[in-house]
């Protein structure tokens, strides 16, 4: 009963976090970011401000694809890798383990929409990477025992963070999030291959 519970519960959670994300997507492609608020969300999708800032915190958060939530889960799928798999097969594994629930975000051909229409919002895009690239750094020195700062776990962490952006960019929503996933797999086989220059 209480696994039955659970399961209900994050599936409330993530149909939440769903309908604030089509609101704020749907505003901002109506009125633009800069003219929608938090309130203006919230009443959209019939929740509280309180509500709000348990899923998001800020408006702009809500229409991010990768957001905190995800940059926690996929720090500790990485930290709970087997610890003899060497690093750069635990950051893959980990982002095949975390891939499950980017896919469940929705509204993705609308979200490029507004990429492109509001370059202001690739700003934020940009930070949640950093934001990302930095936790996996922490967590890849924890997993690898090397000092506080070293250069590599930083290196990886931005290689990461790289691949994530190219394969997202050139990404067609269209094609479905398992193309991405394809996408990100071609990615991290360049970085293993060297980045040498793949046969025409």
């Amino acid at each position: 009963m209480q696994g039955v519970t659970t399961g209900l519960r994050e599936r409330k959670k993530t149909e939440t976090r769903e309908a604030l994300r089509a609101a704020a997507i749907r505003l901002f492609l109506k009125h633009g970011p800069s003219a929608v608020t938090v309130n203006d969300i919230c009443e959209a999708a019939r929740v509280s401000r309180r509500t709000f800032f348990n899923y998001f915190e800020n408006k702009e958060a809500a229409v991010i694809a990768w957001d905190q939530r995800l940059t926690e889960e996929f720090a500790s799928n990485l930290a709970a890798r087997p610890s003899h798999e060497p690093p750069f097969t635990a950051i893959r594994r980990a982002m095949d383990d975390t891939m499950p629930s980017f896919a469940a975000q929705t509204g993705w051909p609308e979200r490029k929409e507004l990429y492109s229409a509001y370059p202001e919002l690739r700003a934020k895009i940009v930070y949640a990477i950093f934001r990302l690239e930095t936790r996996l750094a922490d967590t890849l020195t924890d997993r690898i025992g090397c000092p506080a700062g070293s250069l590599y776990p930083r290196l990886l962490a931005a290689a990461t963070g790289s691949v994530f952006r190219a394969a997202f960019t050139t990404w067609t929503p269209e094609t479905g999030i398992e193309s991405l996933q394809a996408l990100m797999d071609q990615a991290f086989g360049h970085l293993a291959a060297g980045l040498s220059v793949p046969a025409s």
